[in-house]
């Protein structure tokens, strides 16, 4: 499993917050457009995405807010050096999700769930033995690729980029954050992090429709959920 990331200063409940910026994301100068403010004033938990685009750092982050918020998308975004970039307030919610269905959940659960994408390719070609490219051509190292089959992963069978460690490491980062920065205290909830593969999956909308983060993912999505739970526990006793 990943480096453990360091736990965050706790900070103080204001159930007032407006205009909430993470304090270890990057700022994007281009601001994602948003349609409302969370029923509860904060997301009840987040939508793991992939960008199924090339892979890239703090600058290819910052495009890829640009050309979300181009097409009328909402989300954070993580580069492949595990840096984080924002551009819309956490508390304020937007497109990113499309059709998808979650129990408990508002349909189209972008009303509830935050979104973050996660530059990788994604889903991948296999051209040869040991080979593979993404879709747009871009060959991929063998070491790079991840098997997974639906029974085990719950996501389409197939081969997929992986995510670097830097990335997990900032995407469960995040998660504590805005776990531990709820107003409300139990508004945010583990049980809602999902894959986009799940909310419009078979188990949210009864067919595939997305396979991200699928395989890139370095555990399905339920055992990762299970990580967050026990991480929590692990920091809360500190």
């Amino acid at each position: 499993m990943r480096p453990r990331p360091e736990p965050e200063t706790e900070q103080p409940r204001n159930l007032e917050r407006k205009n909430v910026l993470i304090d270890f994301a990057v700022q994007s100068t281009v601001r994602m457009p948003v349609r409302g403010t969370y029923s509860d004033g904060w997301p009840k938990g987040l939508v793991v995405h992939f960008t199924a685009g090339r892979r890239g750092g703090l600058r290819k982050a910052l495009d890829s807010i640009k050309s979300g918020a181009e097409k009328g998308f909402t989300y954070l975004v993580i580069g492949d050096d595990g840096s984080l970039v924002q551009g819309h307030p956490v508390e304020q919610w937007g497109y990113h999700a499309g059709e998808s269905k979650w129990p408990g959940l508002k349909s189209s659960v972008h009303r509830d769930l935050i979104g973050v994408e996660i530059n990788c390719a994604g889903k991948l070609e296999r051209i040869a033995e040991g080979k593979f490219q993404t879709w747009f051509g871009t060959p991929v190292p063998i070491e790079n690729v991840r098997m997974v089959e639906e029974s085990a992963w719950g996501c389409p069978t197939g081969h997929y980029e992986k995510f670097t460690d830097k990335q997990e490491e900032t995407l469960m980062r995040l998660i504590l954050w805005l776990k531990r920065n709820d107003p409300t205290g139990e508004t945010f909830s583990f049980d809602f992090v999902l894959g986009h593969h799940e909310v419009s999956g078979k188990k949210g909308i009864g067919r595939w429709r997305k396979n991200d983060p699928g395989g890139s993912l370095s555990m399905p999505m339920d055992k990762f959920r299970e990580r967050l739970k026990q991480q929590w526990e692990m920091d809360s006793r500190v």
